[in-house]
């Protein structure tokens, strides 16, 4: 189980897309398909993903579909990834299917990229100070602290507070204390993560948040409605299209929502009133869905969603990132004037009394 987590994590999205893209390339260029993996296989620049290839090429060459080759290697590729390659096995069209899936690849990775550009800088700058400003002032000032405690200076709570921290610092008593308060929060997060109940109402907690909760959302929304867009403009049956879609965005909150959708479009309701009715999904999405099963072009429908949420995430993730600098400003501020204000009171005291 180990080694199947650490393979797939040394396999980055931008490996998987590549794979995708020049497997398609070579297809549609009129190379054969084991002569292609195998190809791949010695021009990969990822140890992980050339083994992946030639597993590829010696189970084509022995007579399977790729899709069924790639069902054997599921800690590479999902469903959505067999299935999708299995669509086009069935209608002839292999390299088309291969250029889709490395086009969502691709899509899903720019958000990941912008998302991670985005939030970095402000999470490290934020990080930063605040080591600095409760690390650095206890330890700067203990030793004008305990003189004050030697002339007999009085000491304000601000400033016992401040002694405290520093001594708290200083004393390895209290790394022994994180450390096991830190394993008993894992353990007990660790709890949580395994019991679906509770790891959905953390989700849907997470994404009532202001600020980050429509962030979030929208993330999700933006991944839903590209994969679903991309299954759909292959073939995938409907079912399997929210299924995949849904699963590809890894947002529990989402999955369960479309679960109730599916059951809905089982029982002959349209996929858009099926989405209203969930309460998950935006209105304005609901009736594009519903607009494009009605003229027929739901693909066009799902294209422009798709486009629209792309624009929309951007936008969200600049007011974000925005909104987190004055708020990260004020927390710094506030330490800062805590800090100045317990070392300066007692200062104050000591000057009265002469």
């Amino acid at each position: 189980m180990f080694t199947r987590w650490r393979m797939k994590r040394s396999v980055s999205g931008a490996d998987l897309s590549l794979f995708f893209r020049s497997l398609s390339a070579m297809l549609g260029s009129g190379v054969g398909l084991d002569r292609a993996l195998a190809m791949m296989a010695e021009q990969q620049s990822n140890p992980t993903v050339s083994r992946a290839c030639q597993e590829l090429a010696d189970k084509v060459s022995a007579g399977r579909y790729l899709s069924n080759a790639m069902s054997q290697q599921n800690w590479l590729f999902n469903q959505m990834h067999v299935r999708m390659v299995a669509v086009g096995e069935k209608t002839g069209q292999l390299h088309l299917s291969l250029g889709r899936l490395a086009d969502l690849q691709e899509r899903q990775l720019q958000i990941e990229m912008k998302v991670r550009a985005l939030l970095t800088v402000p999470l490290l700058v934020c990080g930063f100070c605040l080591l600095m400003v409760t690390v650095a002032p206890p330890l700067l000032f203990r030793s004008l602290l305990k003189m004050l405690i030697e002339n007999g200076a009085e000491m304000p709570l601000p400033t016992r507070l401040l002694i405290f921290f520093s001594d708290a610092i200083r004393n390895p008593l209290s790394y022994v204390l994180a450390t096991v308060f830190g394993g008993l929060f894992l353990i007990w997060a660790s709890t949580q993560w395994k019991d679906p109940a509770a790891r959905l109402g953390w989700v849907r907690r997470f994404q009532a948040l202001p600020l980050v909760g429509p962030i979030l959302r929208l993330i999700s929304l933006t991944r839903f409605t590209q994969t679903l867009f991309i299954l759909n403009q292959v073939g995938v049956p409907v079912l399997q299209c929210l299924d995949y879609a849904s699963a590809a965005t890894a947002d529990l909150s989402l999955i369960e929502d479309v679960k109730g959708v599916m059951e809905r479009v089982r029982e002959g309701e349209l996929i858009g009133v099926s989405l209203q009715q969930s309460g998950g999904f935006p209105g304005t999405f609901c009736q594009a869905v519903s607009a494009g099963e009605e003229s027929g072009k739901l693909g066009d429908m799902l294209e422009s969603m798709a486009r629209m949420y792309q624009v929309d995430l951007e936008h969200g993730l600049e007011v974000l990132t925005k909104s987190l600098e004055p708020l990260m400003l004020g927390f710094v501020g506030c330490i800062v004037a805590f800090t100045v204000v317990a070392t300066m009171l007692p200062m104050l005291k000591v000057m009265d009394s002469l």
